[in-house]
C-alpha cells in the first residue's frame, strides 16, 4: 500500500486498528462535532485515551481534540493528542532518583536556568510552589542534549503530567506541571521538531502577552492561496482575523492569531503555532484558532461568567483563563495585540524546512543553540505506542518563558521576560513595575 508522506493520518493508518476501540483501545470514543452554521468552517474531531489509572498511578489527561481543513488531518491532530497524554502519565515516581542538584552525581540542569517565579510570587503565604534551589529534594529524568548528544538530567516535575506533589511529602513543589511541549508523531525526529516549536510558541506568546507587546502584523495578501482561504472561513462566519509575528530572537517561524466579532456571541478568540515555514505556521494558528473557536463558545454556553474580581482570584486554570475573554467588555485589555500598525509580509520569515526532518531538526537545534539556549529531548513513548510505530517525547528548553495556568502562578521569574523584549526592540518591562495586570487569554 502507497503511504502519502504529507498526511500524518495516513502514516498511521496501519496503527488505528489497534489505537483504537471503544472498550480496551488506547482512543476510544471518537467524535466528529458538526460544522454550525455560525463558525468558520473546519472539521473538528474529539477522543478519550484510556484511562492510565486503570494499570498505573495516576490518571491521564485523557481528552484530544483538533481541528483542520481535512478529516484526515483534524482526526491525525485529535488521536496524535491523546496519545501524547497517554504516555506523559505512564511512570512511577520510585523509578526516577532523589536527591538536590548539589548531591547530584550526574549532570543536571541548574535550577537558576528555568524560568520560574519571582522572590514576590514565594513570599505570598498561600503560594502553591517553593522556591528551586541547589539544596531542593527533587526527583530526576535522563534527557537528551540534542546538540551535544549528551545526556542531562531535569525534573521529572516538567516531563510527566500529570505530577502530583504531596503536602509533607519528600519532593519539593517547584512548579505547575504542564502539557507544553508535549508531541506525537511517526519518528523520534518528527516529534522532537513538534514538541520544540510548541516551546518556542509558548515562549513567544507569553512574552508578548506578559509584556504587553504590540508586534508586527501579517499582510493577508502575502499569505499562499490556501491560507487566504482559510482567513476567508472566519470572514463568512463574521469574525475579524488578524494575524501577528511573534517570533523570538530564535527567528522561528511563529504566529499568533486573532479572531474578533462584534456582534457574535463570542468576542474574541486567541491560538498561535510555531512551525519550520511561515506558510506551516499561519496554517497551522488558523486552525488551532477554529479548536479553540468551539471550545471558547462551548464554556460560554455552559460555564457562568465569571464575578468581577480586581485581583482575577477566580482565574485558577484553563477554563476560567478563556472564560474571562468571552465578556466583550474585556477585550479592549486585549486591544494592543493587534494595534500595531507596522505590517510584514510573512514571505519574509526564514525558512527551517531542509527537506528531510533530520536535517530540518539540525537546524532548529543549531539556531537555538546559537542564541544561548538548551534543546532536551525526553522520550516518553510507553511500549505499546512505540510497537505501533510511534513515538512521543517531551521537548524542553530551559531559560524559555513557560505558559501557566491560573493568574497567580504566571512565571515572573527568569531573565527573559524581563530582557527579550529589549533585544528585540521594543521598550519591555522591568521587575519592579511588573507585567501586564490581566490573565492571558490562551486556552
Amino acid at each position: 500500500m502507497k503511504i502519502e508522506l504529507q498526511c500524518p493520518l495516513a502514516r498511521l493508518s496501519h496503527a488505528l486498528p489497534y489505537l483504537y476501540d471503544n472498550k480496551v483501545g488506547i482512543v476510544a470514543n471518537i467524535m466528529e462535532h458538526p460544522i454550525d452554521i455560525d463558525s468558520p468552517r473546519f472539521f473538528r474531531y474529539s477522543c478519550n485515551a484510556s484511562n492510565t489509572e486503570a494499570f498505573g498511578e495516576y490518571r491521564n489527561f485523557a481528552i484530544g481534540g483538533g481541528a483542520a481543513t481535512t478529516r484526515e488531518m483534524a482526526l491525525a491532530k485529535t488521536v496524535g493528542e491523546a496519545v501524547e497524554r497517554y504516555c506523559a502519565a505512564i511512570y512511577c515516581k520510585q523509578d526516577f532518583p532523589l536527591m538536590s542538584y548539589a548531591q547530584a552525581s550526574v549532570e543536571c540542569i541548574h535550577p537558576d536556568e528555568w524560568a520560574l517565579y519571582s522572590a514576590k510570587q514565594h513570599d505570598y503565604e498561600n503560594f502553591m510552589f517553593d522556591p528551586f534551589l541547589t539544596s531542593s529534594r527533587v526527583r530526576w529524568v535522563a534527557a537528551t542534549d540534542l546538540h551535544r548528544g549528551s545526556v542531562v538530567y531535569v525534573p521529572a516535575a516538567m516531563v510527566y503530567v500529570p505530577y502530583f506533589f504531596y503536602e509533607n511529602g519528600d519532593e519539593t513543589p517547584l512548579t505547575q506541571p504542564i502539557s507544553t511541549g508535549l508531541s506525537c508523531h511517526c519518528s523520534m525526529e518528527e516529534a522532537s521538531i513538534g514538541g520544540i516549536c510548541e516551546v518556542i510558541e509558548r515562549d513567544c506568546f507569553s512574552i508578548t502577552w506578559q509584556a504587553q507587546l504590540s508586534r508586527p502584523r501579517i499582510c493577508h495578501t502575502t499569505l499562499s492561496a490556501n491560507n487566504q482561504e482559510l482567513v476567508r472561513r472566519f470572514q463568512a462566519a463574521g469574525y475579524q482575523v488578524h494575524l501577528v509575528d511573534i517570533r523570538n530572537e530564535s527567528g522561528v517561524p511563529s504566529v499568533m492569531a486573532v479572531a474578533r466579532h462584534d456582534g457574535n456571541f463570542l468576542p474574541m478568540v486567541v491560538a498561535a503555532s510555531t512551525a519550520l515555514t511561515a506558510d506551516e505556521a499561519v496554517r497551522k494558528a488558523l486552525e488551532e484558532l477554529a479548536h479553540t473557536e468551539r471550545y471558547a463558545f462551548q464554556i460560554k454556553g455552559e460555564v457562568a461568567p465569571l464575578a468581577p474580581d480586581p485581583e482575577f482570584d477566580n482565574i485558577t486554570g484553563q477554563v476560567d483563563h478563556v472564560n474571562f475573554w468571552t465578556n466583550p467588555a474585556m477585550t479592549q485589555y486585549a486591544a494592543f495585540l493587534t494595534s500595531s500598525n507596522e505590517r510584514c509580509d510573512c514571505r519574509d520569515m526564514e525558512n527551517f524546512d531542509m527537506g528531510t526532518p533530520t536535517a530540518s531538526l539540525a537546524k532548529l537545534v543549531a539556531r537555538i543553540e546559537q542564541t544561548g539556549y538548551r534543546v532536551l529531548v525526553c522520550d516518553i513513548s510507553s511500549s505499546d505506542v512505540r510497537e505501533l510505530g510511534m513515538v512521543a517525547v517531551r521537548a524542553l528548553i530551559p531559560g524559555y518563558h513557560p505558559l501557566f495556568m491560573g493568574y497567580h502562578h504566571r512565571a515572573l521569574g527568569g531573565k527573559r521576560l524581563w530582557t527579550l523584549p529589549q533585544q528585540l526592540g521594543y521598550r519591555g518591562i522591568e521587575p519592579g513595575s511588573g507585567d501586564y495586570p490581566y490573565p492571558h487569554p490562551f486556552p
